[in-house]
């Protein structure tokens, strides 16, 4: 049948010799084993993984987000032990889906079970030293975006009223949190609003980018005074969840400062890097709050006291002032009064000068007419009138003969 092609209507006939699935596979099997003769270092992404006494992985490579290889690798209970107290050695957690890793593989291909990799040794390194790439990326994106250090060039919050917080469901951080804060709460000095967020996994950045979202919202209604970010003890390998570019974008422009206590003091996280604040735990975010209203407690009872105090000093001043007014008032009138009271007797003197017995006392006489009338003017007098002429002695009698020249 080789180099023609084979009509409809021809019979066909089943060949001498065959091969069955299971001799094909066994085939295939030594092919592999030939073509891989010991084990390899393998990278791939850990996409899901089941604990059956044994681990079950599915690998998988991505290029640009789309699968491009996948196959099963196992760990088997022999090398579990030693494998996984080396990777928790130097990260802090074990595998989990969506890490990469670097795993020490032989290749297998059964025939009932198809292909797959036993898993004999891991690379704890490759997996940090991914992490830390990826977060060099994610930062360098911020910071050419230009919204990298916005969150932390707020001003640290001087008091708290109104607080989001953002925590795991029922986590043990969020309790460690409230312990702290719950009475300022229970006082009425500060309301707190907690939000629910997952902090690991796929759903992780859908989460906490939701979360943060509906902060924002709560900020819109009534300014809030910061954000809370909290979440107990972790992995490195967990914490690495958090380095995602949408949730650190949203911390970084959130219009509130940001607090972070995130479980760990020595590993940094993007959520730390642009926070406003960052504190190791949820205890320490917690305590930072309630120092802050403490001391603003007190400095408001110490400017209390300052303007009570000012306020005695300016009424002591006042009373001091007025008094001094009210001398310098008195000083003036009495000032016054010794005036008007000498011009009076300069003017009493004076008007005492100037009596009918004075005058005529000083060598003058008054002259009268005849029913003792003052005459003060020559136009008075009439030829032939009688005047009295009064003189400081007694008065004489006369009457006018001439109105000749005055």
């Amino acid at each position: 049948m080789t180099g023609r092609k084979r009509k409809k209507s021809e019979t066909t006939r089943p060949p001498e010799q065959f091969l069955d699935l299971a001799d094909v596979l066994v085939y295939v099997g030594q092919v592999i084993a030939r073509g891989v003769p010991g084990a390899v270092w393998v990278r791939a992404e850990i996409a899901a993984l089941t604990d059956r006494r044994h681990l079950y992985l599915d690998l998988v490579q991505l290029e640009d987000g789309a699968e491009v290889a996948k196959c099963r690798a196992t760990v088997w209970a022999r090398e579990r032990y030693a494998l996984e107290g080396k990777f928790r050695r130097a990260t802090g957690g074990t595998l989990t889906a969506g890490l990469k890793v670097l795993l020490f593989c032989t290749a297998e291909f059964h025939p009932q079970y198809g292909f797959s990799l036993n898993v004999l040794d891991v690379a704890p390194e490759f997996t940090l030293g991914d992490a830390a790439l990826r977060l060099d990326a994610l930062r360098e994106t911020l910071v050419r975006e230009g919204v990298y250090g916005r969150n932390r060039s707020l001003p640290a919050p001087t008091d708290f009223a109104r607080v989001v917080v953002i925590s795991p469901r029922e986590a043990a951080g969020l309790g460690d949190f409230r312990r702290e804060t719950d009475a300022l709460e229970a006082a009425g000095v500060v309301e707190f609003l907690y939000l629910e967020a997952t902090f690991q996994g796929r759903e992780a950045s859908a989460s906490l980018t939701a979360a943060i979202a509906e902060a924002r919202d709560a900020h819109g209604e009534e300014p809030l005074d910061a954000l809370v970010v909290i979440r107990g003890g972790g992995a490195v390998t967990d914490l690495a969840w958090l380095n995602d570019l949408e949730v650190a974008r949203a911390l970084a422009t959130f219009p509130a400062p940001v607090i972070t206590g995130l479980g760990h003091a020595r590993d940094d996280t993007l959520p730390d890097e642009v926070a406003c604040i960052r504190t190791d735990t949820p205890s320490k975010a917690a305590g930072l709050i309630v120092r802050t209203v403490a001391a603003a407690a007190a400095q408001a009872q110490e400017d209390a006291r300052t303007i009570r105090a000012r306020a005695r000093d300016v009424l002591i001043n006042a009373d001091a002032g007025a008094r001094w007014i009210l001398d310098r008032i008195l000083g003036t009138a009495r000032r016054q009064a010794d005036a008007a009271h000498a011009e009076t007797d300069a003017l009493m003197r004076q008007a005492l000068g100037l009596t009918p017995e004075r005058t005529l006392a000083r060598g003058y006489a008054l002259v009268r007419d005849a029913g003792g009338t003052p005459i003060t003017r020559a136009t008075q007098v009439e030829v032939g009138q009688p005047l009295t002429l009064e003189f400081r002695d007694g008065t004489v009698g006369v009457r006018v003969t001439d109105k000749g020249e005055r």
